[in-house]
């Protein structure tokens, strides 16, 4: 890819490829929904390491999110959040797609639903399938001490 297609968001097939986890971040009486975007690195025989960061990068670009986040303040990226009776899925910035997330609990639908802010976090490094919390954990501090952990604030939107 070149760096004009940075801003190109990516298309389906590799949005396919991606991972999402929704989640609740209590601090004292306050709750803030979040998402993580993760990849599991390279899978596929087209895929490399390169090629999967940079798809991220797309994909953080196209959503509006910033660089490194303990260097900058959050972004808000808009109404990106859609919510349907069986369907939950982000608004990334593509003319005819949007990336499904995996079924959120109903405490995050509520907090979402009552216009709470939800906290989009995008790490370029690649997380394996399946990585234990502490994994986690080790990898997104990885990811904003290298400058490779992207953040933004996106709301619902109301209409589809």
């Amino acid at each position: 890819m070149t760096p004009s297609s940075i801003g190109i968001p990516p298309g389906p097939a590799f949005i396919a490829t991606v991972s999402a986890a929704t989640g609740i971040h209590q601090l004292g009486t306050r709750a803030w929904p979040q998402l993580l975007i993760t990849h599991p690195g390279p899978r596929y025989q087209h895929e490399t390491r390169d090629s999967v960061m940079t798809g991220m990068q797309q994909l953080a670009t196209a959503l509006g999110l910033g660089l490194g986040l303990g260097n900058r303040d959050r972004p808000v990226i808009g109404r990106q959040l859609l919510i349907d009776r069986t369907v939950t899925a982000l608004d990334y910035g593509h003319d005819e797609y949007v990336m499904s997330l995996p079924p959120p609990s109903q405490d995050w639908l509520t907090l979402v639903s009552v216009g709470t802010g939800c906290i989009v976090y995008l790490a370029l490094a690649p997380l394996p399938i399946g990585a234990a919390r502490a994994e986690t954990e080790a990898h997104m501090h990885n990811s904003l001490a290298s400058g490779q952990l992207m953040w933004g604030t996106a709301f619902l939107r109301r209409r589809l």
